[in-house]
């Protein structure tokens, strides 16, 4: 699989090639120039690891132009500073995941391969979950043509889940996802929000518990995704 780092800092940017190389991947380096631009519109890289940090919001250039010539690539984002505000926003210009720095190697490899197994209907607007329709883009959840009225975080936190389903979220990964885990929350933030999630959702068996670890979501196959 060929692998396009998307990164200003050279430090950064060999050990992720040095630790991807190591395990089989074919990699290329980039950075804000976007050398590798015709390469991507070609189709050659499978998969992008992508600064969401450069200068002057190119990154948010890149990653349209990538989303426009090349859709079934995998982009995953990686910052060393950011807002849950700008990762969402970053997930919903078409980034289909984000890693904060610091990381361990072992999770850069874990991200990809989820994606990697990640079905193209993730990037539809509309996602179909049991009896539920999220509408990413204008915010909303509907049950059986009703909305479910939910908080701005309780539909990030409800999207993540779904995003990710068929594999256990820890509360450590939400918590870099759906708030900034640098700044102070409480300890039990997102069981008390998984809580009241459920409670507005009228399901309690969708969001399952994996004790000790996370949250996990099944795919139950009652609704088809939009083609």
């Amino acid at each position: 699989m060929n692998i396009l780092i998307i990164e200003n800092s050279n430090t950064l940017a060999h050990l992720l090639q040095k630790t991807l190389d190591s395990y089989g991947y074919n990699t290329s380096i980039d950075s804000s120039s976007f050398i590798n631009k015709n390469l991507v519109k070609g189709g050659v890289f499978d998969f992008v690891i992508l600064n969401i940090n450069l200068e002057r919001g190119i990154s948010y250039e890149i990653l349209g132009y990538i989303r426009k010539y090349s859709p079934n690539t995998k982009i995953l984002g990686v910052c060393n500073k950011g807002s849950w505000v700008e990762k969402v926003e970053f997930l919903n210009k078409g980034g289909d995941d984000v890693l904060t720095y610091p990381f361990p190697m072992q999770e850069v490899l874990a991200r990809i391969q989820s994606l990697i197994r990640r079905p193209k209907s993730y990037l539809d607007e509309s996602i179909y979950i049991g009896s539920y329709v999220l509408d990413t883009k204008g915010k909303t959840v509907l049950k059986d043509e009703q909305e479910v009225n939910l908080r701005k975080k309780e539909f990030a936190l409800f999207e993540y889940l779904v995003r990710n389903k068929n594999r256990t979220v820890s509360r450590c990964e939400l918590l870099d996802h759906v708030w900034d885990y640098r700044q102070y929350v409480g300890s039990n933030t997102v069981d008390v929000h998984i809580k009241r999630l459920r409670e507005k959702l009228q399901d309690n068996s969708l969001i399952g518990t994996v004790h000790g670890i996370g949250y996990q979501i099944k795919d139950k196959k009652t609704k088809a995704s939009l083609a």
